[in-house]
């Protein structure tokens, strides 16, 4: 494939994942209503969950961020230092960490960060798979905000009470309702760590679709497992198999890029993006006449992307 070829592939490659959405901006997200995840009560959950042995690091002044990064990193294998973690995660001129910076940061180490849902409920579903949570806090007011990053190891909700490494204090005991609301105030924002070849227990698709996609920047090969990872997850997750497509076709197999645009087309034949990059990797495979049939597909679909499914069908042209 010539670079100029390479280049509309990438410009169709990721667009449909664009579209679910970026980061959190750094004063956290809006609060959302606690609500139950699907995900997080297929399965009764037991209560109290506490995790024994998650390992604490002590924050440096302002640090929260790195310092939580580091316990969490550590639990899911990947001992990082502090200093290390703070040159991509700590801003100097905020004295603090911001959320996009918190999981650019876990993804630059090779781990997938996805955020979960909303609800306690999903934080119950990650301790009990044996995962800490990191958990952004307001340990201010609403008009006066003390941002503050800790890793959730335990909730007992019979007791009423949450387990925290925060601070300088490892399994910090807290009134469940005082975490509740400065949880809340925080935006319910929080996220789980994950070697890249496992889903968080309780992610949504969505998010797991832009966790890995965000690994892509990081780290190609585990973002390869990570795709796979997903679709055994979600089987009809067309942007999972078309994000696997797309990776395939960039590691040279444009065999397996087909058989998973195919599976992509397979839950939405209207996808047009998947058309044009299955219309690529059939070409990358010699199948002209098929390619030419597919880029005519997502030629007719059209859509915002349509001068580059126009531009695929017309390189085409003279092969």
């Amino acid at each position: 494939m010539t670079a100029a070829r390479a280049s509309r592939v990438a410009a169709v490659a990721f667009a449909a994942v664009a579209l679910l959405g970026a980061c959190a901006g750094p004063a956290g997200p809006p609060a959302a209503p606690s609500g139950e995840s699907p995900a997080a009560t297929a399965v009764a959950l037991p209560d109290p969950i506490r995790l024994a042995g998650v390992p604490f690091v002590a924050q440096p002044d302002w640090q929260c961020g790195p310092a939580s990064l580091a316990m969490v990193l550590a639990a899911a294998g990947r001992e990082v230092p502090v200093a290390r973690l703070a040159e991509r995660a700590f801003v100097p001129g905020l004295q603090g960490a911001l959320q996009a910076e918190m999981l650019a940061a876990t993804r630059a180490q090779g781990m997938l960060a996805t955020e979960l849902p909303p609800s306690l409920d999903a934080l119950r579903a990650e301790l009990a798979d044996g995962r800490p949570v990191v958990v952004l806090q307001n340990l201010g007011l609403s008009f006066a905000p003390h941002w503050h990053y800790a890793v959730l190891t335990g909730v007992d909700v019979r007791a009423r009470e949450v387990v925290l490494h925060s601070g300088d204090t490892p399994s910090l005991a807290m009134p469940l309702d005082t975490f509740e609301r400065t949880w809340a105030r925080g935006g319910r924002w929080a996220f789980a760590v994950t070697p890249p070849d496992r889903m968080a227990a309780a992610a949504e698709e969505a998010a797991a679709v832009r966790a890995v996609a965000g690994l892509e920047r990081a780290d190609a090969a585990g973002a390869a497992r990570a795709w796979e990872a997903l679709v055994a997850r979600w089987p009809n997750s067309r942007l999972g198999w078309f994000g696997r497509g797309n990776r395939l076709l960039a590691d040279g197999d444009p065999r397996g890029a087909i058989g998973a645009y195919r599976a992509a087309l397979a839950v939405d034949p209207g996808f047009a993006d998947a058309w044009n990059n299955l219309a690529r990797a059939l070409e990358a495979s010699g199948r002209l006449d098929a390619a030419r049939l597919a880029a005519d597909r997502a030629v007719s679909i059209g859509g915002a992307r349509a001068d580059a499914y126009r531009d695929t069908r017309a390189s085409l042209d003279g092969r």
